[in-house]
């Protein structure tokens, strides 16, 4: 009686065979949930500004006056902001002693944590193993992954970074002069036209919607506009 003495090689696993069957699947699973992710992505949207300017010789010469008050106001804007900036030494030493409190605490949860985890990993070494481990690869389905994941490390606080924010929430603030110009402008007899145009994820035309001047004129209150 002749015997078969073929080897038997991985591929005659049924584990296998089946975990060679899911990976395709895995596989369309995954570029389905990036086409649908790209697909949730909506449109992004900017104002467009255009200054149409008065046809009229008193019309631009009263421009004139609207860009010497738009420099004054920008260059006092800058001079409060640089003061503004010049005095927060004490908040930013204040916030950054707060960060680097919270810092601390959450360091000593993550050394904690990390205790655990080390000690969890060491009580499971070779207890929970996949039995298909030695000679063969791992079923799909098997997972020995219980605290898998290292506790992540608390990131240190920056001063910079919060001297920043700081600047940002206090001395970054609206002086105002690019609506003063607009309003200047539009009474000098020019028109200010804004929209809102798409400049991202944009399916076919994008709606454009015209924004008048001021909040309180129309479309017919600018000065000569259409």
């Amino acid at each position: 009686m002749k015997t078969n003495d073929r080897p038997v090689s991985r591929t005659d696993s049924p584990d296998w065979i089946g975990a060679g069957r899911m990976a395709p699947l895995l596989a369309l699973l995954a570029l389905a949930a990036v086409v649908v992710l790209a697909g949730c992505a909506g449109p992004r949207y900017a104002t467009e500004v255009r200054y149409l300017p008065p046809t009229s010789q008193a019309g631009l010469s009263c421009l004139q006056g609207c860009q010497t008050d738009m420099q004054a106001c920008q260059s006092d804007c800058q001079s409060r902001r640089q003061s503004c900036i010049a005095g927060i030494g004490p908040q930013v030493d204040a916030a950054f002693d707060q960060a680097l409190r919270q810092y601390d605490a959450e360091r000593r949860v993550y050394m904690r944590e990390r205790q655990y985890y080390q000690l969890d990993r060491a009580m499971q070494f070779g207890l929970y193993r996949d039995p298909f481990y030695y000679g063969y690869p791992a079923s799909f389905w098997f997972t020995d992954r219980f605290h898998d994941d290292p506790p992540i490390p608390p990131e240190a606080p920056s001063r910079e970074a919060i001297r920043a924010a700081v600047i940002d929430q206090e001395c970054n603030i609206d002086c105002g002069c690019q609506a003063a110009f607009d309003q200047c402008y539009v009474g000098c007899g020019g028109q200010v036209e804004r929209r809102v145009v798409c400049v991202e994820n944009c399916d076919g035309e994008a709606p454009v919607s015209r924004i008048p001047a001021s909040p309180n004129s129309g479309p017919n209150d600018r000065g000569g506009a259409e």
